[in-house]
Formats: C-alpha cells, structure tokens, sequence
C-alpha cells in the first residue's frame, strides 16, 4: 500500500496533475489515431511492431520513475493503446464474433493477472527489466520491419481469358479475367490490385449504340472492368488467392457476338481491323478512357 500523503498526492488536481493527465490523453489519442486511421503501406503486423516498440518506450518510462502519477498515466496509456490496438486487427483480419469475444476475454484475465505483480510503488517491472524488455520488442521490430520492407510485397498476375462470348444481354457482367496475388513473403499483406482498365478496340462501328440527342453519330459501346477483391482482404505469409474480373460492355447488336481479349501494354488507338476487347494496366495519374 502507498503511505497516506502519497496517495493523497495521487489524487491531488494541481498544475502537475493537470499537465501529466493531459500528456496522457494526448498520447493516447496519437496512438489510437496512428492505429485506426494513418494508411500504412506495410504489412499489418509492422503496424503492430511499431506500436507496440511505442508502448514498450512508455512502459519502460513508467516502470523507471518514482514519480507514482506518471507510472498510474503511463498503464492508461498502454492500456487503452492495447485495446484500440486489439480492436484493429480484429477488424483487419475479419476473425469473427466468437473470436473477438474470446480475445477480450485473454485481455482481461491478463490484467487481472497483472495486478498480482504490482510491488509497493505500484511497479510491474524492476528499471532494468522494463530496459530490457524495451530492448527486445525494439529488436524484434526491426526485424519485422526489415523483412516487410525488402520482401517488397505482393505480386499481382492478370491471366485475361482467350474470349468472351456475348450469350444474352451484352450488359451482364462476364468474367474476362483473373487476377492471381501471392505473397511471397513471411508477413500477411494487404490486397491493393493495380489500376487494371479496358476499352473497346478495332473496328466497332456495327455495335455502335444509337444516336443520343445532341449527338451527330451514334456512340462508341460502353465498357468498364470490375477487379471483385473485395474490401480489406488480406494475403496470409506465403500464400495466393484468385479474383475474378468482370466486364459490363454495352453495345448494340452484341448478342451471340464473340470478342478476343488481349492483355496490352495501354489502350490501343487503332479504329480498324476486328473488334476485340483489350484490358491493360492504367498509371494511377491516367485518366480514363471514354468512348466517343
């Protein structure tokens, strides 16, 4: 127990308490800010080096001082930090209500546990072990950081179909591709498939639509391309997953047509020859194509 004067200081509202509480919650808020909404790049377990590389510093700051209201500040600190941390990668990788439930369960028993360990200035670590153990989850997050950075993440293969075939309606959505991800690395990383585009090549003035008004000439088909990954998937260390590919194609006089697809380096400008569909990878900063 902490001797009656100490614990009245604890609870004392003066200048200090102020400026520690609000370092405090400002710190949180940094972390929880970094964790919920700063884009990473990286895998998600970088992610979680760094913070928790961050919090390790805190603790080590908490663990060193005799100062009992900066070491009650900096658990707040972590705590909070942890959970938000817990709820983000909860939330990454999809791992259902039972495991959600189950994880916060882990987490209280932990701090339940914890408390056990405090000893009479409500320290969890000697200054040294709190150094050491900072040392260690500094080490090991350069290694992670390290291997994220030169793996150099995911690879993307686009694997177009030799044809489609135009069945019913030309608006459907038809699969026209695949697009392949591996990673190759020891690390999930997050899916972020290439600006693939499409437009109409060759000669298309037979299935050319009918004229608008305002227009002189009927207009060019209509195509778009829909790469199906999903939102937040991620690829798991060493592994692959596929996702189709759809074109909406809107022509006139399509039904029970057939189309080439070719994969080109950029749309083509030729306006002769047989009508095909070519599918390419698009520079962030192009702008589309539109048929006139």
């Amino acid at each position: 127990m902490l001797p009656d004067a100490e614990a009245r200081r604890m609870v004392d509202i003066d200048s200090e308490t102020l400026f520690n509480g609000a370092a405090a919650a400002l710190t949180t808020l940094a972390v929880l800010f970094f964790i919920l909404n700063v884009e990473f790049n990286y895998s998600p377990v970088s992610k979680v080096a760094i913070v928790f590389l961050f919090l390790g510093l805190v603790l080590a700051i908490s663990q060193r001082t005799d100062d009992a209201q900066l070491t009650l500040l900096g658990y707040g600190v972590v705590v909070v930090s942890v959970v938000g941390l817990f709820f983000d990668v909860v939330n990454t990788f999809n791992v259902g209500s039972e495991l959600t439930v189950l994880g916060l369960l882990l987490l209280a028993a932990v701090l339940f546990a914890l408390r056990t360990r405090f000893d009479d200035r409500n320290h969890l670590l000697t200054g040294r072990q709190a150094v050491s153990l900072l040392g260690v989850i500094a080490a090991l997050a350069v290694v992670v950081l390290a291997v994220d950075v030169a793996t150099g993440g995911l690879a993307y293969e686009l694997q177009p179909e030799s044809q489609i075939e135009i069945a019913e309606s030309p608006r459907e959505d038809l699969r026209v591709a695949s697009v392949v991800v591996t990673n190759p690395t020891p690390l999930p990383e997050r899916v972020e498939t290439p600006n693939y585009a499409v437009c109409a090549a060759g000669d298309w003035s037979e299935y050319r639509l009918p004229s608008e008004p305002g227009r002189e000439r009927p207009s060019a088909p209509r195509v778009h391309l829909n790469v199906q990954d999903g939102y937040n998937e991620h690829v798991m260390s060493f592994g692959s997953k596929t996702y189709p590919v759809t074109l909406y194609l809107d022509a006139a006089n399509a039904t029970g047509e057939t189309f080439r697809i070719e994969q080109t380096s950029s749309c083509p400008d030729d306006e002769s020859g047989t009508p095909y569909i070519a599918i390419y990878e698009r520079a962030t900063d192009e702008r589309p194509v539109y048929p006139v």
